[in-house]
């Protein structure tokens, strides 16, 4: 039987064979044949990672061998001045999850030439005192350990209270406002005039414009310690009292802008001068007037 051809034909058909090129870590590597091809991907690549790695490891011990300074007059810090650089100091007993605001300036047997202070906001709760010049609680002692002032003059400033004992002033001008006071200051014709005019090695010292929890000038040495002038200009306390021990000051002012009152009365002190504290020349001219400083 004869076959007849079809007028039309399929082509043959073909599994569809896939072909990926073969990738392999070991296709990476240099071998005895490959050629060194400046400029090509694999090194371009290579050299941004070394680049990278050696910029992380950089950043990395940089960071981690840097410390943090604490340079004047930043709060929660202690300064030994003459020495600007500062020591953190550690949380309030009271709030240990608080860190310490408090601005503390620590003097052993050094010369300054002025601390200014001006324009801080004081006071926290559960503290007894705002502003203090004390000596440390141990090791200094005897007639030498006392903050030698050439002249303090305080302006525009409050608080509830303030207190002066164990001081030597040579002349005090007393004219501040105040919730009651009690004046007991001892005279005594032989309270020399400390003059404090050389500022040769001396720094200057200023703080404004902060909010701190207190300020706390301490006496570190038996020597004692010299600042021509103490600046304090509207530094003003809701909570804890102003307080001055241990100083032997040339010239003192207080004048009238000064407000000092916890509001219990004119009858109740909330300025006190104790008879601890003697002067040569005095000028009282302080004011009783109802005041409650908050």
């Amino acid at each position: 039987m004869k076959k007849h051809k079809l007028p039309f034909s399929f082509p043959s058909m073909r599994k569809p064979v896939l072909k990926l090129p073969f990738l392999s870590i070991m296709s990476l590597l240099p071998t005895p044949y490959t050629k060194i091809q400046l400029g090509g991907t694999k090194v371009a690549v290579a050299a941004l990672g070394v680049v990278a790695a050696g910029f992380i490891a950089t950043f990395w011990l940089t960071i981690a061998g840097t410390t943090h300074e604490i340079i004047w007059p930043t709060s929660g810090a202690e300064y030994s001045l003459p020495y600007e650089v500062g020591e953190r100091l550690a949380p309030d007993a009271h709030t240990p999850m608080t860190a310490s605001q408090t601005l503390k300036i620590n003097l052993g047997n050094t010369r300054l030439d002025k601390i200014d202070l001006s324009g801080l906001d004081l006071g926290k709760s559960g503290l007894d005192k705002a502003f203090s010049i004390q000596r440390a609680t141990t090791g200094v002692t005897g007639s030498s350990a006392y903050l030698h002032i050439g002249e303090l003059v305080m302006t525009n400033s409050s608080a509830p209270s303030f207190s002066a004992t164990n001081s030597q002033w040579g002349s005090a001008n007393l004219a501040a406002r105040v919730d009651g006071h009690t004046q007991e200051m001892t005279i005594d014709a032989t309270v020399p005039q400390i003059i404090i005019d050389s500022d040769r090695g001396a720094g200057t010292y200023t703080a404004s414009n902060s909010v701190v929890d207190r300020v706390i000038i301490e006496i570190d040495s038996s020597s004692g310690a010299s600042v021509g002038q103490l600046i304090m200009s509207d530094l003003d306390a809701h909570t804890g009292a102003f307080s001055f021990d241990y100083t032997k000051i040339g010239i003192l002012s207080i004048d009238a802008t000064n407000s000092f009152g916890s509001g219990n009365g004119i009858d109740v002190a909330s300025f006190v001068v104790a008879d601890s504290v003697s002067s040569r020349a005095v000028q009282d001219s302080l004011v009783d007037t109802p005041i409650n400083v908050r």
